[in-house]
């Protein structure tokens, strides 16, 4: 499976030759437009083949997540007061952004009005 910063570079790289086709187009003789018609189809259903399939990956990866997320949110309300408080600490240090930490405080907030 390939990552997103090589789908990105296979983007890039197909949008790119796209461009240089259009404009190999506009400078080429009647037979060489023909070929390079046909490059340029040929190229622009690849391109459409990489965002196709990013996309559905991505869907695919944001369903796993959600599923998963209910399987924890089911654990976590069968264990102890003591098991949730040490999976929160966890779960504020595995936090790699400020974003991520700043949507954990608000959701702390509004679970503090919502029992207190």
């Amino acid at each position: 499976m390939a990552t997103q910063t090589e789908e990105q570079t296979v983007v890039a790289h197909l949008e790119q030759a796209v461009e240089d086709l259009n404009e190999a187009r506009q400078q080429a003789t009647e037979e060489a437009r023909s070929a390079i018609d046909s490059a340029l189809s040929r190229s622009r259903e690849a391109l459409d083949d990489v965002r196709a399939d990013a996309k559905e990956r991505s869907m695919n990866l944001r369903d796993r997540a959600e599923e998963r997320a209910v399987e924890w949110q089911k654990t976590l309300e069968g264990a102890t007061e003591d098991m949730r408080r040490e999976l929160g600490v966890r779960a504020v240090h595995a936090q790699r952004t400020e974003d991520a930490l700043d949507a954990m405080a608000e959701q702390i907030k509004q679970q503090k009005k919502h029992i207190g």
